[in-house]
């Protein structure tokens, strides 16, 4: 049973639910922090000039990222949004952004970020802009792997990312547009498969192989690889979790072998985590409010997929405890108010036997969690709540309102 999935601040949430309103979103700034030395510390350890920043997308929350930045983190980001709270918070990075217009570029060049260009055909645009001295690039190295099919990020169906075959010549192009310095980036999928923590050596050694070509086509060195994230996490309490040290050391040795076989200088290392540093740090946190015998058992709770909708689009598996005192187990399924079959979050799971007024929590909601959620069925999202170091709570986000809904349009404030 891995803890890492299993563990939540059972006494923070039993004082919470006193205190608030459910649902809402507990995240824990010791295990954020955490979290962040064990990811920094890790490549630190290997690589003295390591850049480490934190995917915005993962959650977009200005307190949480104060926090992350505060650990020594900057950002990747890849809309407008992500840029313009970042610059708020005086956070720099880089910006990944994909099929971009000119108007976004316009919007978010001159944000500290590093331009981070998914092809070729950005260049005139970026060029029309008044092109930066740093460019980056986006590469499809033609494979990618993740738990979840429509979370690869590469190969031939992925729609990022310049084909590798190409790489020298987008190089070439923005060398002739005025660019001088150059990074290069690969992010082939989320929450790759904890058991293949030797595919991140894997990918490295792939960029290598691209950045020797640029060099020999083109003249050009490289000087920042940015590796991506998508370094995985468990969910399931049978999973391991990922040895963060193990992938560290394996890139260094990456680094040495193929610096020294292709005659390269050795460019800086920058990885871009999200969900690694936010997941298991919240929680969202729910009353159950109905209990309904039907052809099985339903467990309604008064949280729904718009708040967390990995479950309804992906069909993933969120570990769930539930507040009581119960011996006896029962098959349920958990599920939410939105008009949709597929606003469940377990189907058939043994839980302990419930009863309405209980308190359920779903465990690994820090991450890619409140960020994707919506207002389908015109429901508000929920308040978000900071659990601090010295054991006090901050809320952090206000709930919405129905107010809110219709503010954009004739019918609101």
């Amino acid at each position: 049973m891995n803890e890492n999935v299993t563990y939540y601040p059972r006494e923070a949430v039993q004082k919470a639910v006193t205190e608030y309103e459910t649902p809402f979103f507990l995240y824990e700034e010791k295990r954020l922090r955490g979290n962040c030395r064990t990811f920094k510390g890790a490549f630190d350890k290997y690589f003295p000039n390591f850049r480490p920043l934190f995917a915005v997308k993962a959650n977009p929350n200005p307190e949480i990222l104060k926090i992350i930045a505060d650990e020594g983190f900057g950002v990747d980001c890849s809309s407008e949004s992500e840029a313009w709270i970042s610059e708020k918070l005086g956070i720099k990075g880089m910006y990944t952004g994909n099929y971009t217009t000119e108007e976004e570029f316009s919007f978010v060049k001159d944000k500290g970020m590093i331009l981070n260009l998914d092809d070729i055909s950005m260049i005139p645009t970026i060029a029309k802009l008044g092109m930066p001295e740093t460019i980056s690039f986006r590469i499809n190295p033609g494979i990618g792997k993740a738990t979840m099919e429509n979370n690869v990020f590469a190969g031939p169906d992925a729609k990022y990312g310049v084909p590798f075959e190409k790489a020298h010549m987008a190089y070439s192009a923005a060398w002739d547009a005025g660019a001088k310095r150059f990074g290069i980036h690969m992010m082939t999928g989320s929450n790759v498969p904890i058991s293949e923590q030797d595919y991140f050596a894997g990918i490295v050694r792939k960029l290598f192989e691209i950045v020797a070509d640029v060099k020999e086509k083109t003249g050009i060195e490289i000087e920042m690889m940015n590796i991506g994230g998508g370094f995985g996490v468990p969910y399931h309490p049978d999973e391991k979790s990922l040895d963060m040290d193990v992938v560290a050391k394996s890139i260094r040795e990456v680094f040495d072998e193929q610096c020294s076989q292709y005659g390269l200088k050795e460019p800086r290392l920058i990885a871009e985590p999200g969900r690694f540093l936010a997941a298991d740090t919240g929680f969202l946190v729910s009353r159950v409010h109905v209990i309904k015998d039907s052809y099985k058992k339903f467990v309604g709770i008064d949280a729904s997929a718009n708040d967390m909708p990995r479950p309804a689009i992906y069909g993933a598996y969120h570990y769930i405890s539930v507040l009581n005192d119960s011996k006896e187990t029962e098959k349920v399924s958990v599920v939410g108010r939105i008009c949709e079959n597929n606003d469940q979050f377990v189907r058939d799971r043994e839980l302990p036997k419930t009863k309405v007024g209980d308190t359920v929590v779903i465990h690994n909601c820090g991450g890619h969690a409140y960020a994707m959620g919506h207002n389908y069925n015109g429901r508000p999202r929920h308040a978000e709540y900071l659990l601090t170091l010295d054991g006090e709570f901050r809320q952090i986000r206000r709930a919405e309102t129905i107010e809110n809904l219709f503010r954009t349009t004739n019918y609101g404030n």
